[in-house]
């Protein structure tokens, strides 16, 4: 019809005319075939999955706390004396352990030091000259009762002269330790995160200046209900995730020591400095009952989406079929579920790849044969 009517217009129809009507009825044909085409692809696709295989194993059941990363070495470094501060490591300086954090005013002690050095050197001097006493003195003594009784007074005087002498090294020692303490070096490599002075302020004795933190020595603080104390001991790994990402860690210690009213008590999870920051939100599974025999399915084939928590099945037609789930425990790159609707057995095939975009019923293509990945 469409031919028809174009070879019906009168001859004199321009040259231009012509091949304005020639490319879209060209135009129309290639829509009308790409459509043909969209439609055939779309009823006989098949979505390209991996998959891998349920197995039966013995885990145990778990509980997700909320944990906190911790610096192991987090310090609020003191004034050890009093003084005007001079200068302060700023926030975010990254210090090496025994380089100063703090610097204060020692010109009082440098003071008296000196006069610790003046005492000494008197002393000293007093003594040699009581020591010369009493070599004439106990030549006299040999013939004159009244030079005895004098070089007794004089070798006791000796004696609490030798005796301040003493007193006035311990004094110069304390003065040169106290100038010592007037810089504050860094117990540990670490990060200046806060000051409490600044420069030009005065600095009490016990007084926090500045609190340091390293980066490095990370673990995550838990705290959990004392009965499942029982079921974790140092050394055990657990699941740890946050954002995203999730690691195996091993507990580093388990504190089964409660509060009266809170029952809680505390475990340690030791952890990898280049996964998590100080102070970050985390969630730990921990066993909180004996190991008993449960399905278990690869990590990657949960789908988590709308508040909903299902994977895909294949069953003997080669189709998806949504199993809604509820994870029980799981150890590693393996979780444990027990089906909430739908049925799973052992050795079902599930899809862990691809499984993001399938619908129910859908067909799949199966990448490759089902591993039992774990």
């Amino acid at each position: 019809m469409i031919v028809s009517s174009i070879a019906a217009q009168p001859s004199e129809r321009s040259a231009g005319q012509r091949a304005l009507l020639s490319s879209a009825f060209a135009s129309l044909i290639f829509a009308s075939i790409a459509l043909s085409s969209t439609g055939a692809f779309a009823q006989g696709s098949a979505a390209t999955v991996v998959t891998a295989s349920v197995t039966r194993e013995s885990a145990a059941p778990t509980a997700s706390l909320p944990g906190t990363v911790i610096s192991t070495r987090d310090a609020r470094v003191r004034s050890e004396i009093s003084g005007r501060v001079l200068w302060v490591a700023q926030v975010g300086e990254k210090i090496t352990a025994g380089e100063p954090l703090v610097r204060l005013d020692d010109r009082v002690l440098d003071l008296e030091l000196r006069r610790n050095r003046a005492q000494i050197a008197r002393l000293e001097a007093d003594i040699a000259v009581r020591e010369r006493q009493r070599g004439r003195l106990a030549h006299l003594a040999e013939e004159n009762n009244m030079a005895e009784f004098e070089l007794d007074q004089v070798e006791a005087d000796l004696e609490m002269l030798r005796q301040d002498l003493s007193i006035a090294k311990v004094d110069r020692e304390r003065t040169a330790y106290d100038i010592e303490r007037s810089q504050l070096p860094a117990p540990f490599s670490g990060i200046v995160v806060e000051r409490s002075l600044t420069e030009g302020e005065y600095a009490n004795a016990g007084e926090v200046i500045v609190r340091l933190v390293d980066p490095n020595a990370l673990e995550i603080s838990v705290p959990a209900p004392l009965r499942i104390a029982r079921f974790n001991r140092s050394g055990s790994s657990v699941s740890v995730s946050s954002e995203g990402v999730q690691t195996i860690e091993e507990i580093r210690s388990v504190v089964p020591v409660g509060g009266g009213q809170s029952r809680m008590m505390e475990l340690r999870v030791a952890l990898d400095q280049a996964n998590y920051l100080i102070g970050e939100a985390v969630t730990v599974a921990l066993p909180q009952a004996e190991p008993v025999a449960m399905l278990t399915i690869p990590r990657d084939a949960l789908v988590l989406r709308d508040r909903e928590q299902y994977i895909y099945a294949v069953d003997d037609n080669s189709k998806a079929r949504k199993v809604h789930v509820q994870t029980t425990g799981g150890h590693g790159e393996r979780v444990a579920v027990e089906p909430l609707s739908g049925e799973l057995e052992p050795g079902a095939t599930v899809i862990v790849r691809g499984a993001e975009n399938l619908r129910e019923g859908q067909a799949v293509r199966v990448l490759s044969s089902p591993l039992a990945l774990g």
